[in-house]
């Protein structure tokens, strides 16, 4: 199987954004594997920060069942 296809799975799979996997396998094909991997790390940073927003959600929510069980 082509690296490129096990790649693009693994983006997809992560939930990488099209225009970063467009983006990502531009790099691939000229053989920037530096710049791919920026491109991978900035697609990493996008997941951290969406988990990151919903731990805040899930917080939020916690305090509110914490307070209705209080009341």
């Amino acid at each position: 199987m082509d690296n490129w296809i096990r790649i693009r799975e693994c983006m997809e799979d992560s939930g990488c954004s099209d225009a970063a996997i467009q983006r990502a396998e531009s790099l691939f094909r000229c053989g920037a594997s530096e710049d791919l991997v920026r491109c991978l790390r900035s697609c990493r940073c996008d997941t951290l920060e969406e988990i990151h927003e919903k731990q805040k959600q899930l917080d939020r929510l916690d305090l509110l069942i914490h307070q209705v069980k209080k009341n």
